[in-house]
């Protein structure tokens, strides 16, 4: 591995969560702050696009271990998921430049992030947090939906250079 692919191995991107909160509310939305981390640079430049799904979380403790990979397992197999709530569409120009919001109410939930090329799952990740009055800073690593589809070449150095016109090339 090279020094530039190792460098942006974990590329993160942060996005903040800015979302209006009630405090009086004891379910109502949190504020907050979370990161994608995209395997490599390579693959945050072939991402088209990064939509997060919120779930409730596990009802149990037991429950916690597998929850996220039985959500990443059901979203593999196209079966029906229902999130309480997803963020926009966001491409990676506006996650870099942190322009996103989502919300999320109080407790513990699951967060899923999809990278999508094109119509088509990219990249996936889930984590488990509780979210409260205050900052709920996390942070969502990606890794390739399926191992046999290779990432498309870049010569991008940057996730900045893809998204300034003109200074690399994205496939």
């Amino acid at each position: 591995m090279s020094g530039t692919t190792k460098a942006f191995s974990a590329l993160v991107l942060g996005i903040f969560a800015a979302v209006s909160a009630c405090s009086a509310a004891p379910d109502g939305p949190s504020k907050g702050n979370y990161t994608v981390s995209f395997p490599s640079t390579q693959a945050a430049v072939a991402t088209d696009s990064v939509v997060v799904y919120v779930f409730d979380g596990p009802k149990s403790a037991a429950d916690r271990a597998g929850y996220c990979q039985a959500l990443i397992q059901a979203r593999k197999k196209r079966e029906p998921q229902r999130p309480i709530s997803q963020s926009k569409a966001a491409n990676i120009c506006e996650l870099l430049q942190g322009r996103q919001p989502i919300e999320v109410a109080y407790g513990e939930k699951a967060l899923m992030a999809i990278g999508l090329r094109g119509d088509d799952d990219f990249l996936i990740g889930c984590v488990i947090q509780s979210f409260g009055d205050g900052d709920a800073a996390l942070d969502i690593d990606l890794t390739l939906v399926d191992v046999g589809v290779s990432v498309p070449f870049t010569d991008c150095k940057s996730v900045s250079a893809a998204c300034t016109e003109g200074k690399c090339t994205r496939r």
